[in-house]
Order: structure tokens, then C-alpha cells, then sequence
């Protein structure tokens, strides 16, 4: 029922064919939609509209590609993946799935080829970690949909829509010709003698020819009028640009599905190609032809994630030489430092630093500089009142005159 033109108000006709085998029986073929013999929109009621019907024709074909040999795209589905179905491995050739994880309580995918794996029990060829490749292709929509590059093509697309004015000029012409010739052809069948058959049949036959020319070019020349027609008039192309300072607001937006990321993804560009080295690079094949090379920085380990970074190290260190792990803590969340989990800082976090590389700790420069505690200082004047008594011991007498 999805496949019937029939509910789109059309009649068409050589759906199926009859083909005869050898054994005398029969068996009914389907024939492809660009081989029926006749297909009339609108002789009838239906349920849908002709264009309806071709739009439901596109997504239904769209969505059979998710079950073929290579499966290339298929629908745009719930994952955050933006290159479902649009990922070549760059290594053997085959599509790339997709896997998901968590990581930090959040999804992340995951792009894989495992073609070799499935047919042949081998080895999977590669993975790369779909964050990475999703915020580069991100950035470039976001390049590619600035509004000085629609700008651009929106300057191309008058120069192109003024090229095509004229030639539909030279189109509107030759239809007009083939019409006067085929009133030509019509005034001399009509003035010929009827009792000559041999020359009414002649001049019959042109009379036909010239009316199919016309017919023909008249066709064409319906055709790419409604193709022009689709031209973009002033108020689109200012919608355009306005779309085009939005994107990177729209494109953040929580509220907005991952599905429409997707078909946003899937208007501009055909298929990306990743190969995975020392570096990711991404072969971008968009929609026009055009091709854009992406070289990706791969994700570090997680042990060199969670190490603290030099100048970090070096900062803390500078700042106990005045301050105290709590206020040191305090100052470097008040200057924007934060752990690698994207957290602040604390006494724990700071005396960490210390242990794991080894820097003295507050007391231990204050002592380095000479300085004595309130616990010292009584200990030492205790000694001192006793002295003339009892002979200091050796390491407090060295406390007492240092």
C-alpha cells in the first residue's frame, strides 16, 4: 500500500510484467518505477498528494539501505553518533558501525569496523572514538554554514539563475518554432488534394512528426521551468543568512534531537573516510563533490588526563611559600583552576599535589627560614630559666644558641 500510486490520486500503468518460463507457466515481475509505461498524477481521489507520495518513495528507499549487503546510511536513529551510517574505513574500504558507551555518565560512541570480524571471524580493522570525529565534523558545519560562505553560494545561485533565464529564453524559442512548424505542417495537409492519397499520406505523416516534436519540447520545456521555479526568491535568502547566525546557538541547544543533528549532517555531507594513526584523519565528502581533509588529535590516556599539569604543579609550589594548603586551595579556584573531572580544588586535593611530587609543605619552609613554633619557643625559654641549674642536653642546648 506504501508502494501503490494509487492512493496518491495517480493511474499508472506496466507496474509488473508477465514473463513466460520454459515450462509453458508464467510468473509476474515487478518492474521499477522509472520503466512503468504510463504514470498520471491527479485522475482521481486519494489519500495523499503526488509529492507526498515521492517524499514517502525517498524515505522509504533511505530507510531500505540500512539492510543491504554494505548497509550505507539508513534511518537517523536515537544514538548521539552524528556519522551513523556515513563512516568508510579508511584501512579496508568497508562501513564502520557504531558502538556506545558510558563515560562519565553520558553516551559516547564509538566508530568500528567490523566487517572482517563478522564474515570472517578475523581481527576488527580499526575504532575511533566517535567524540573526537563528532566535534570536528561539527565545527565544520558550523564553517561550512557561516554567512559569508552562503553569501557565496547565494551569488553563484543568481549567476547560475541568470544563465538559466536565458537559456530558457532559447527553450521558450525552439518551442515556439516547433509549434509554427507544425501549423506549417497542418495548413499543407489540409490544402492538399484528397484524391491524391499518396501525398495526403506524406504530408499526414510530417503533420504528426512535427506535432510529437512539439510535444516533446513542450514537455522539456515544462520540466525545467518547474525546476527553475524553485529558485530562491529575496525573502528566502534573507531566512537563509538569518539561519546561518543562528547555527551555532541552534546547534548547542539541548532541547534540539539528535536525529535533527543527524539529517542536518546528512543534507551536506555523503560519507566521511577515518583513518586512525598516530593522529585521526577524516576524509569529508560533501554533498557537492567537494572534499575537505580533517587531521584529529587522538584522546589521551586516561593516566596522562588525570596527571596535573606542570604549571599547575608549579603555581602550587610558588604559593606555599606564603600560604597554607587551605589557601592555596582557595586561590587557585579563585584564578579558574580546576581538576582534570572539571572540579574545584580542596586541602585534600593540594596536600595530593605535595605528596605525589614531592614539595615541602608549609611548616617545612618556615622552619627552612628559621622560624620557631609557640611550642619551641616556651621549650626553649623553660631551658634557658634552668640553665643555671642543669646543664642543658646536647641537642637543646644547639636549639637554645642557634
Amino acid at each position: 500500500m506504501l508502494h501503490n500510486p494509487r492512493y496518491a490520486r495517480a493511474f499508472a500503468y506496466g507496474r509488473t510484467r508477465i514473463r513466460h518460463r520454459p515450462d509453458g507457466g508464467t510468473s509476474v515481475v515487478k518492474v521499477a518505477r522509472a520503466d512503468w509505461q504510463f504514470v498520471m498524477p491527479g485522475m482521481h481521489q486519494g489519500y495523499i498528494d503526488w509529492e507526498r507520495f515521492e517524499a514517502n518513495q525517498r524515505r522509504l528507499a533511505d530507510n531500505a539501505r540500512a539492510f543491504g549487503g554494505e548497509r550505507r546510511s539508513g534511518p537517523a536513529r536515537e544514538g548521539p553518533a552524528l556519522l551513523q551510517g556515513r563512516v568508510v574505513c579508511g584501512l579496508c574500504g568497508e562501513r564502520m558501525g557504531v558502538r556506545y558507551s558510558q563515560e562519565h555518565g553520558s553516551t559516547v560512541p564509538t566508530y568500528l569496523c567490523q566487517a572482517n570480524a563478522i564474515r570472517r571471524a578475523g581481527w576488527t580493522c580499526q575504532t575511533v572514538p566517535g567524540k573526537v570525529v563528532d566535534a570536528g565534523i561539527a565545527d565544520l558545519m558550523i564553517e561550512l554554514m557561516t554567512p559569508m560562505t552562503l553569501a557565496v553560494t547565494l551569488e553563484v545561485q543568481r549567476e547560475l539563475e541568470a544563465r538559466a533565464a536565458e537559456t530558457d529564453a532559447v527553450r521558450r524559442q525552439h518551442v515556439e518554432r516547433m509549434r509554427y512548424e507544425a501549423e506549417l505542417a497542418r495548413r499543407r495537409y489540409m490544402k492538399v488534394d484528397p484524391d491524391n492519397r499518396l501525398v495526403a499520406d506524406s504530408l499526414e505523416a510530417e503533420w504528426n512528426d512535427k506535432l510529437r516534436r512539439h510535444a516533446d519540447a513542450a514537455e522539456d520545456y515544462k520540466r525545467r521551468s518547474k525546476q527553475q521555479a524553485a529558485a530562491l526568491s529575496t525573502e528566502a535568502q534573507r531566512r537563509i543568512l538569518g539561519l546561518a547566525e543562528q547555527l551555532p546557538r541552534i546547534w548547542q541547544d539541548p532541547r534540539v534531537d539528535s536525529r535533527e543533528r543527524k539529517r542536518i549532517v546528512r543534507l551536506l555531507i555523503d560519507d566521511v573516510t577515518l583513518i586512525k594513526s598516530q593522529t585521526i584523519t577524516a576524509h569529508v565528502r560533501l554533498s557537492g563533490g567537494a572534499t575537505r581533509t580533517l587531521v584529529l588529535d587522538r584522546s589521551l590516556p586516561i593516566a596522562q588526563i588525570r596527571k596535573f599539569k606542570p604549571e599547575l604543579v608549579a603555581e602550587v609550589d610558588r604559593l606555599l611559600d606564603h600560604h597554607c594548603d587551605r589557601e592555596v586551595a582557595e586561590i587557585l579556584n579563585n584564578h579558574g583552576w580546576r581538576t582534570w573531572e572539571a572540579k574545584a580544588f580542596n586541602l585534600k586535593k593540594v596536600a595530593f599535589i605535595r605528596c605525589a611530587y614531592k614539595l615541602a609543605s608549609r611548616y617545612e619552609r618556615l622552619r627552612r627560614r628559621g622560624m620557631l613554633t609557640t611550642r619551641d619557643r616556651r621549650q626553649i625559654l623553660r631551658l634557658r630559666d634552668s640553665r643555671t641549674h642543669v646543664g642543658a642536653p646536647g641537642a637543646l642546648h644547639k636549639m637554645l644558641y642557634r
